[in-house]
């Protein structure tokens, strides 16, 4: 690897640190503070869901006109509708699930419940799309379970003080997470199977039709938009008039919702660039230690009370994680030697 190519490495690792982290710094008192004049929780995900798909739209149109595809958005919305129509669903589903479980849960079982989304990609997979899963992954998703289990188990044993902005998790709290976890491993299994199928298809085509990150990036926002705006305007006005009148209230509430979307959008850009330049294993890397930071920020910053015990269980859900990424190594490296002894 030239000095050329490490430097946009690094740039490209620097820039999902910062975004995300941030992203992350903002999501935690975004969701859970008890606004002062208000008084009371930002209870807002759709509408919080907008402002994030709005930001990523717009930067993912600006990346795929740099990027100068000869495949449209409006063509691969045409050629995809179904597909993308059901994993901005899902992923519309998924995040105002993740964000109502904060008020049952506390942060650092959000973030490590999260982690776990291979888990229910791994299931979608083999019970929805029939798709065969080694033996090595069935492992590696126990592993993390355990771990994700330890930790739970550890922050709510008996005799255990919990500082007053801590939350003992509930049943409800729990329920919301795995739902959004499965919505996760719906989005995520799907696009996987429309990657296959357009490369397929992209091969027998003199015509450049592949999809890249920025085509997903915008189409997938675009159509998330859609459907959080109409959830708002027919199911929930009440959230959308409660938002604004705790916005007007609580301005400085607006100043976390414009740094939230636009930290989120601009990490997607950063991660879709590194995709499409580097490959999913680097991502990998980048992305696993990311959310190890963002936990330990958590603590660091918002003064989490987290027990030694409670510490195995980070442990062993990243020690899962890496075995995955480490996996994955292993895997390129021998796809690129056979390719060379051929």
């Amino acid at each position: 690897m030239g000095q050329s190519n490490v430097g946009k490495l690094v740039f490209c690792a620097v820039g999902i640190y910062v975004s995300f982290l941030t992203w992350a710094l903002v999501q935690e008192p975004l969701n859970t503070n008890v606004w002062e004049n208000s008084n009371d929780l930002f209870k807002s995900p759709n509408v919080v869901a907008v402002a994030q798909g709005l930001a990523a739209m717009i930067l993912g149109y600006l990346y795929l006109n740099w990027m100068g595809s000869q495949y449209s958005p409006i063509e691969l919305i045409w050629d995809y509708k179904w597909d993308m129509a059901l994993t901005s669903l899902t992923q519309s589903f998924s995040a105002p699930l993740a964000a109502y479980s904060l008020q049952y849960v506390d942060y650092l079982t959000y973030m490590l419940a999260k982690s776990c989304k291979m888990i229910p990609i791994l299931l979608v997979h083999l019970l929805l799309y029939g798709t065969s899963i080694p033996r090595q992954k069935k492992l590696i998703s126990i592993f993390v379970t355990i771990g994700v289990t330890i930790f739970t188990i550890g922050g709510n044993s008996k005799g255990s003080k919990l500082k007053d902005n801590d939350k003992h998790p509930s049943a409800m709290g729990f329920v919301m997470l795995l739902s959004s976890l499965f919505m996760d491993g719906l989005t995520n299994a799907t696009q996987d199977k429309m990657l296959k199928s357009n490369r397929k298809n992209n091969s027998k085509n003199s015509k450049d039709r592949l999809i890249t990150g920025a085509h997903l990036m915008f189409a997938l926002n675009m159509f998330i938009i859609i459907w959080n705006l109409s959830y708002l305007m027919f199911i929930d006005k009440s959230q959308w008039q409660h938002s604004l009148k705790m916005m007007t209230l609580d301005p400085v509430i607006v100043k976390y919702l414009i740094t939230y979307a636009i930290c989120g959008a601009i990490g997607q850009c950063f991660i879709f660039f590194t995709l499409q330049n580097y490959g999913s294993l680097v991502l990998v890397m980048i992305t696993v230690t990311r959310k190890m930071v963002s936990m330990l920020l958590s603590i660091v910053v918002f003064g989490k009370s987290i027990k030694p015990f409670q510490w195995i269980g980070i442990f062993v859900v990243f020690a899962g994680i890496s075995w995955e990424a480490i996996a994955k190594k292993k895997t390129a490296e021998k796809v690129t030697t056979d390719k060379k002894e051929n």
